[in-house]
């Protein structure tokens, strides 16, 4: 949360909160070059009192002030179309919170494989119910409980008119519209307590509707929803029969064929793919390109090579024999190639034009390389080693989840 003197955003404590702010602190340096180098020329032409009435155009500089700020807009706008993308970007999350707003509190529902839901309402607590450490405004009587460093999701929406559930540290803003389902990532760094607000205006007590998350380890997280599994089911297990446990497990077994058996078929396309990619183009293009361009470029590198260690030789032993030679081999090729050129014009015509293609092909190559390596760079601010490590231990986490999940459901079922 922000502090009183706090200048700059919150310290991000999400992965998309570290890059929004990476973001934010690459936009004010581009900014700031921009102002600095704007200052400067107005005070240069301020207190120049050099004057050209008769200056009127100049092309390479209305080029250059033409690409330059296309450049900076570049660099401002496709890192942030990427990240952009990135936040929006869900798929397999493993455990989902669903986040309902009312006027003027939240509700938030849990919901497992089994059918059992925990669901709960989280008010604004009072000013006499505040605990030592606790934030007035902020602090709410049942918090939201989520894992660190795991792939978790929140489907927000809304159940009067329209709120907006915000946490500014973890970069995290998405409307609450009744009838409708936007999805968020929660994936927070590291353990903690961590507030927010509605951030839409929804009524009279607008102010009084706060968000507080509490992220905790897996295992913590994950024995608070084994318990309230235990506790909904004993409530709710008199409510089921044996038609309806057959005609779950008749749901189950068919979603799953039919997810196993599109997963075999993605297999035997993705095993096409890779059969074609790796052994054509890892294999069969390169050795073509090696037995058929790559040794000629070399014979004729070694002749070229060969040749010129045997001029240099004659040219110690006598050189004006090697220099007379020297000058009628130069001679003799422009010769050639001016004679080429005159009695098979359409020949070189030919040639020239595939030479200029070529070269304007591999002009783009090299440039759509220079651009793709650019946005690459530019797409993440945080280093590999950091990315590499929050990568190992959501991958950990999510273990640590599904194993735990699995072997409670293998005890009770």
């Amino acid at each position: 949360m922000s502090f009183w003197g706090q200048i700059g955003l919150q310290e991000g404590t999400s992965v998309l909160g570290v890059e929004i702010q990476s973001l934010y602190d690459h936009g004010m340096i581009v900014m700031l070059f921009v102002f600095s180098y704007v200052g400067f020329m107005l005070y240069k032409i301020s207190i120049s009192s050099l004057f050209s009435s008769e200056y009127l155009e100049k092309q390479w500089l209305e080029i250059v002030w033409t690409i330059l700020p296309c450049g900076l807009l570049l660099l401002l706008g496709l890192p942030s179309i990427k990240l952009l993308y990135l936040m929006d970007e869900l798929e397999l999350p493993e455990a989902t919170v669903k986040i309902i707003g009312h006027q003027w509190y939240w509700s938030y529902e849990y919901s497992d494989a089994f059918g059992s839901t925990y669901s709960f309402d989280s008010y604004l607590k009072a000013d006499s119910g505040l605990e030592g450490g606790d934030y007035r405004l902020f602090e709410v009587d049942s918090r939201c409980v989520v894992a660190t460093l795991l792939h978790m999701r929140g489907l927000v929406t809304s159940d009067d008119v329209v709120h907006s559930w915000a946490i500014p540290s973890a970069s995290i803003k998405a409307d609450a519209i009744p009838g409708r389902l936007n999805q968020i990532g929660l994936c927070f760094l590291y353990s903690g307590v961590f507030y927010g607000q509605c951030s839409e205006l929804c009524g009279i007590n607008h102010s009084f509707m706060p968000i507080c998350v509490e992220a905790v380890p897996v295992e913590i997280f994950t024995d608070w929803i084994i318990s309230n599994h235990k506790e909904n089911s004993n409530n709710n297990s008199s409510n089921y029969t044996y038609l309806d446990y057959l005609y779950i497990l008749w749901k189950y077994v068919r979603t799953g064929g039919s997810v196993l058996a599109d997963l075999v078929w993605k297999l035997i396309v993705l095993y096409v793919w890779w059969f074609e990619m790796v052994f054509y183009y890892g294999l069969y293009v390169p050795a073509e390109f090696v037995v058929v361009s790559s040794w000629s470029f070399t014979k004729w590198t070694f002749n070229l090579c060969v040749s010129f260690v045997k001029w240099f030789g004659w040219f110690a032993v006598s050189p004006l024999d090697a220099s007379v030679y020297a000058v009628k081999y130069v001679f003799w090729q422009v010769y050639s190639g001016v004679w080429y050129v005159v009695t098979k014009p359409f020949e070189f015509t030919h040639w020239l034009v595939k030479s200029i293609v070529k070269s304007i092909l591999s002009l783009c190559k090299f440039s759509v390389f220079l651009v793709s390596s650019m946005v690459s760079s530019m797409s993440s601010f945080t280093d590999d080693g950091f990315k590499q490590v929050v990568m190992e231990r959501v991958n950990l986490n999510t273990f640590k989840f599904l194993w735990i999940i699995q072997n409670y459901y293998k005890e009770h079922r």
